[in-house]
C-alpha cells in the first residue's frame, strides 16, 4: 500500500470517529473510559504506579444502563417482530409491586386443623441485571393474615347505659344553656356505634403476620432454541412466622372486693380473662432457585422457584388479663335495673411468661405469572404464589404441653400487581 493510500484511509477514519463522537455523546465516555484504561496499562508496562482511581469499581454505576425513563414510550407489534429474546430481556434496573391475596393453613393441633384462611400481602421487587448478564435482586413480602376468630357478642349485665346520650345545660352569659353530653368512663359507656354494652368474645383459630426478605445474587444464561431464558440464582433469606393464641372467657356471679375500692365483701358482677400468647418464628438461612421466562408478542410467561434451609429462633410470650365490673347487687336474685352503673372496674395482669426454642426449617416458593407489556418499560401481571414451610414452626399456647414446636405453615394464593423494566 503507497503512503498516499495509508494517509487517506487514516483520514477516513478520524473523520468517522469525529462524526461519532458528535452524533452519539455516550460515545464520549466510552472513548474517555477506553482512555483512562490505556493510559493505566501504559503505567504498568513503563513501571509507574497506577492508582486506585484508575481502576472501575466493584459496584455497578446505577446510570451505566443508559436508562432514556421513557417509560411510557409506546411499543408496537413490529417491535416484538424484530427483537429476539435476548435483546428483549431487561437490562438495567427494574422493579414490580404486586398484591397477595393468599390462604394459609390453621395450626395443626388448633380447631379446623385441614381449613385455610385468607389473608392479604405486598410483594416488592427491586434489582438490576447488567449487560455481562449477572445481577442483584431483592425481594419483600408482607402479608397481613390470616386473622381468624371464633367470636360473638356476650350482653352484659347492664345491657345499656340510658343516661349517655343524656344532656346538661351549660350556663352562658346571657342565662341561657347549650346542651353537652355527660361524660361517663370508657367501662360504663354503650359500645362505640351501638345502643348497647356488650363483650365481644373471640378465640383465636388461624391469626398469623409474615414477613420475608431476601437478596439473591442472580446470572441469565443464553436463550433455548425455541426463546425461553433461564436464571439461576442464590442468595440469603430471612423470614418472621407470627402466630396469635387468644382464648376469651366471660362470667358472672359473686366477685371479690379489691382492695381500696370499700364494697362489701362480695358483690354480684362480671369478670372477662383474655389469655394471650404470641409466638415468633425467627428463620435465617439460605436459598436456591431459578426464574425461567418466555415471551410469546406482548405476553410474557415466567415461573420462579426457591428452596430454602434456615435456622428458626422462637420465642413465645403468654400472659392473662382479667377485666371484673362490680354492681350494687350482693347476690344473683338481686335485679340490676336497666341502665344501672356499675359501682367498680378493675384489670388485673398476670406476670409474663417467656418460652424459647431452636428448630431447623425447610421449605420451597413457587411463583408463576403472565404479564401483558403495556408501554416500553411497564406491564401488568397476574399469578400464583406457594409458600411451604415444611416444619419447624412454633405454634399455639405456651402453657399447653402438648403444643408442636415444629409444625408446618401453607400460603398459597394468587397475585396481581405492575413491573418496570422486569
Amino acid at each position: 500500500m503507497s503512503v498516499r493510500k495509508l494517509a487517506l484511509a487514516i483520514a477516513s477514519r478520524v473523520n468517522g470517529l469525529r462524526e461519532r463522537l458528535i452524533a452519539e455523546p455516550q460515545a464520549k465516555l466510552r472513548t474517555v473510559a477506553l482512555a483512562g484504561a490505556a493510559a493505566c496499562l501504559a503505567s504498568i508496562a513503563g513501571q509507574e504506579p497506577c492508582y486506585a482511581q484508575q481502576h472501575t469499581s466493584p459496584f455497578q454505576d446505577p446510570f451505566a444502563f443508559d436508562p432514556d425513563f421513557n417509560w411510557f414510550e409506546p411499543i408496537y407489534q413490529a417491535d416484538f417482530e424484530d427483537m429476539k429474546p435476548k435483546k428483549r430481556a431487561n437490562r438495567g434496573w427494574f422493579a414490580s409491586f404486586d398484591r397477595m391475596y393468599l390462604y394459609g393453613s390453621r395450626p395443626e393441633q388448633g380447631p379446623g386443623a385441614t381449613k385455610l384462611d385468607s389473608g392479604w400481602g405486598n410483594r416488592y421487587d427491586l434489582g438490576f441485571m447488567t449487560d455481562e448478564d449477572n445481577g442483584w435482586q431483592m425481594t419483600y413480602m408482607d402479608v397481613n393474615g390470616p386473622n381468624q376468630y371464633d367470636s360473638f357478642e356476650r350482653l352484659r349485665l347492664n345491657q345499656r347505659n340510658l343516661t349517655q346520650s343524656t344532656t346538661l345545660p351549660l350556663p352562658t352569659g346571657g342565662g341561657g344553656g347549650t346542651p353537652i353530653f355527660n361524660i361517663f368512663p370508657q367501662e360504663t359507656t354503650n359500645n362505640p356505634g351501638f345502643n348497647t354494652r356488650f363483650v365481644d368474645v373471640a378465640d383465636s383459630e388461624n391469626v398469623v403476620d409474615f414477613d420475608s426478605f431476601e437478596l439473591n445474587k442472580t446470572w441469565r444464561l443464553e436463550p433455548y432454541h425455541y426463546g425461553g431464558m433461564l436464571e439461576p440464582l442464590v442468595g440469603f433469606r430471612y423470614m418472621k412466622y407470627t402466630d396469635t393464641f387468644q382464648d376469651m372467657n366471660y362470667q358472672t356471679g359473686l366477685v371479690s372486693d379489691p382492695a381500696g375500692i370499700g364494697l362489701v365483701p362480695l358483690n354480684f358482677g362480671e369478670r372477662v380473662t383474655t389469655q394471650t400468647s404470641i409466638t415468633e418464628n425467627d428463620m435465617v438461612g439460605g436459598q436456591i432457585g431459578f426464574r425461567y421466562f418466555k415471551f410469546q408478542d406482548r405476553f410474557r410467561y415466567s415461573a420462579e422457584l426457591r428452596v430454602f434451609t434456615m435456622a428458626n429462633f422462637q420465642s413465645n410470650t403468654n400472659a392473662t388479663v382479667q377485666d371484673t365490673t362490680v354492681y350494687a347487687a350482693t347476690s344473683p336474685a338481686t335485679p340490676i335495673t336497666l341502665g344501672q352503673l356499675p359501682l367498680a372496674h378493675y384489670r388485673e395482669k398476670t406476670p409474663n411468661l417467656y418460652g424459647r426454642n431452636e428448630e431447623f426449617v425447610f421449605g420451597f416458593d413457587v411463583r408463576s405469572e403472565v404479564s401483558y407489556t403495556l408501554t416500553k418499560m411497564i406491564e401488568l401481571r397476574g399469578g400464583f404464589q406457594l409458600i411451604d414451610i415444611a416444619q419447624g414452626l412454633w405454634r399455639g399456647n405456651l402453657t399447653d404441653p402438648n403444643v408442636l414446636r415444629d409444625q408446618q405453615a401453607l400460603m398459597v394464593g394468587a397475585t396481581f400487581g405492575i413491573a418496570l423494566n422486569r
